[in-house]
C-alpha cells in the first residue's frame, strides 16, 4: 500500500524544534469556510506531534475540489462538508471505494436562505408548491457549500424542482437582486455569527427575513450511519444584551474528514480516526471558539431575564 506523504521546507522547521523531522500530511481545506475550519488543521496537527507527523492546509476552492483531490490521489485527506460526501460517496462516482469517511459533525454550519417580505416564498414548503414560472433562487458558486447543498437536498425531495438557480458568487450583490424582485430566495452557508456582513443585511433590513427550513425527513439523511443535517433555531441578531436574539429555524450542515483509502497508511488512519472523534483533543483555540460561538448562540435561544 502506497504511503502518501510529503516532507516540505517548513516542516523541516518545524522538525528542528522538536528535535526530529515530521512526515507532512496535506488537508484540504476550502478557501470559502472561512478562519474557523482552517483553524482544524492545526488542532489535528498537534495531536499528530506524537505519532511523528504534521499537517498543514491544502487551500482549495470549494468542497468539491477538496473531494475531488482525495479521490484523485492529489492530496491524503480533506475537510468537507457532509452532503458532498454523501454525494460522492455512491456506486457511480466512487465505484472503487477510494473515499473513506473517518469522522463527521467537526463543526457545524446553518444554512440561511433570504427572501423578500411581501414574497411568494415564506418557509422552505413554499419551494415544493407547483410553479407557473420556476422560482430564481441565488445559491453561489455551483460546486461551492450552498450550490452542494441545495444539490443533495434535491436528491431527498423529489418535489423540490420547479426552480431555477443562479450561481453568481457575489452574495451581497444578489441581496440586492432580491430586493429588486429578480430573485425569490438568496441562500448562503455560514457560521451562525450575527456580525457577518450577509446576516447583517438581511436582519437590518426591513424588507428582507430569512425563511424557514423545517423538513423533518432531511434530519435522518445519512453518510455512513452519521446523521448529515440537523434542524435548530439559530439567533441572527443579538438582541438586547444577548437576551431575546431574533431567530431562525434552519438547517444545519457538517464538516467532515474524507481520506484516500488506497493511499492513506493503516496505522495513520486509526491515529487520526482517534483524533478526529475524541472531543478532548481538539485543543485550538480557534477551533474551541468556532465550536463554542455555536453553542453559545443555541443555548440563549428561551433565556428570559430573572
Amino acid at each position: 500500500m502506497k504511503k502518501y506523504l510529503t516532507i516540505g521546507s517548513a516542516i523541516m522547521l518545524l522538525g528542528t524544534a522538536w528535535g526530529a523531522t515530521a512526515e507532512t500530511i496535506m488537508i484540504g481545506v476550502s478557501d470559502s469556510d472561512g478562519e474557523y475550519v482552517k483553524a482544524i488543521v492545526p488542532t489535528i496537527s498537534e495531536a499528530l506531534q506524537e505519532y511523528d507527523y504534521v499537517a498543514i492546509v491544502e487551500p482549495s476552492t470549494n468542497s468539491q475540489e477538496n473531494i475531488d483531490k482525495v479521490r484523485n490521489g492529489e492530496i491524503l485527506a480533506a475537510l468537507v462538508q457532509l452532503d458532498v460526501a454523501a454525494l460522492n460517496m455512491t456506486e457511480d462516482k466512487d465505484p472503487s471505494e477510494t473515499l473513506s469517511l473517518l469522522g463527521g459533525k467537526i463543526l457545524s454550519v446553518p444554512l440561511f436562505c433570504a427572501a423578500y417580505k411581501g414574497g411568494n416564498v415564506v418557509t422552505y414548503h413554499d419551494l415544493t408548491d407547483k410553479q407557473e414560472v420556476p422560482l430564481k433562487i441565488s445559491v453561489g458558486n455551483k460546486n461551492a457549500v450552498t450550490a452542494r447543498t441545495f444539490q443533495y437536498l434535491m436528491t431527498l425531495d423529489p418535489e423540490l424542482k420547479d426552480i431555477e438557480f443562479f450561481h453568481e458568487e457575489d452574495t451581497m450583490m444578489e441581496l440586492n437582486r432580491l430586493l429588486s424582485g429578480r430573485r425569490n430566495l438568496v441562500c448562503f452557508v455560514t457560521m451562525p455569527d450575527p456580525e457577518h456582513e450577509l446576516i447583517k443585511m438581511v436582519t437590518g433590513h426591513n424588507e428582507l427575513f430569512f425563511i424557514t427550513i423545517d423538513k423533518l425527513s432531511f434530519a435522518e439523511a445519512k453518510v455512513n450511519d452519521i446523521l448529515i443535517y440537523d434542524i435548530i433555531e439559530v439567533p441572527v441578531t443579538e438582541g438586547f444584551f444577548g437576551f431575546n436574539p431574533e431567530k431562525v429555524k434552519t438547517l444545519i450542515t457538517w464538516i467532515g474528514f474524507v481520506v484516500n483509502e488506497k493511499q492513506i497508511d493503516k496505522t495513520l488512519s486509526k491515529q487520526l480516526t482517534q483524533i478526529i472523534r475524541n472531543p478532548d483533543l481538539w485543543s485550538n483555540s480557534l477551533t474551541t471558539k468556532a465550536k463554542r460561538l455555536f453553542e453559545t448562540v443555541v443555548n440563549r435561544i428561551g433565556e428570559v431575564v430573572d
